[in-house]
């Protein structure tokens, strides 16, 4: 407990860097991507993200003096990929699940513009959004934000439902509400699948699995569309 007090104030400016900071660039930045050049919005976005998350390491390195392990960034192992392959495929069902059921509910997913843009980048481009968003929304939701809560708290529950609330909020400004429901139910599996775990290796695998193979599906229909 003593512990936990002091590393109290690197720790609140620790989940202001994983949880806020994330929310407010995407909310600035999403009606920009459709209004103006998306590569560009995209690219730069992405860039910002990751030095949140460079920023969020060295507040645990130098700041909270503690090492990575302790927001499960441990030694990657076979066992963690294929925990997290399995993990990823568990995301896509149960992704479709939530969508299908979301949209029996009349709530429809279809963001055209939004998902128009993400299919128009180049390809170097959505391959560098989809491995970011694997490793930053990990390390920035997961892993940092859900062990710090914890912490604070004293409650695993607690922990693991504040991150994925502040999860799916910040996909509400450009992506919508029905969409935002589907990344939040998303983010209680992942976010299970860390307290299982505790190794953020499985949800990085996981999570970058899953988006990659959503993409490659939303371009594989794009491309039937055309033709």
């Amino acid at each position: 407990m003593e512990r936990s007090l002091r590393a109290r104030p690197p720790t609140l400016v620790g989940l202001f860097v994983a949880l806020v900071l994330p929310g407010a660039l995407t909310a600035s930045v999403g009606d920009r991507a459709l209004r103006g050049n998306a590569v560009t919005t995209e690219l730069a976005s992405n860039i910002t993200i990751w030095c949140f998350t460079l920023l969020l390491l060295a507040i645990v390195v130098f700041w909270e003096r503690r090492a990575f392990s302790s927001i499960g960034l441990v030694r990657p192992t076979w066992s963690a990929f294929l925990a997290g392959c399995v993990a990823g495929a568990g995301l896509i069902v149960l992704s479709v699940a939530a969508g299908a059921a979301i949209t029996a509910l009349g709530m429809p997913l279809g963001n055209k513009p939004q998902t128009g843009l993400l299919v128009g980048l180049p390809f170097w481009l959505q391959a560098f959004v989809v491995v970011g968003a694997g490793f930053t929304e990990e390390i920035l939701f997961r892993g940092y934000a859900i062990e710090r809560v914890i912490e604070l708290s004293g409650s695993r529950w607690f922990g693991m439902l504040v991150p994925v609330l502040v999860f799916g909020a910040f996909h509400v400004p450009f992506w919508g509400v029905a969409h935002a429901a589907v990344v939040s139910i998303a983010g209680l599996w992942l976010s299970l699948v860390y307290l299982w775990r505790r190794n953020l290796w499985t949800n990085i695998i996981a999570h970058t699995l899953a988006d990659g193979l959503i993409l490659a599906a939303l371009n594989a229909t794009a491309l039937g569309n055309r033709g």
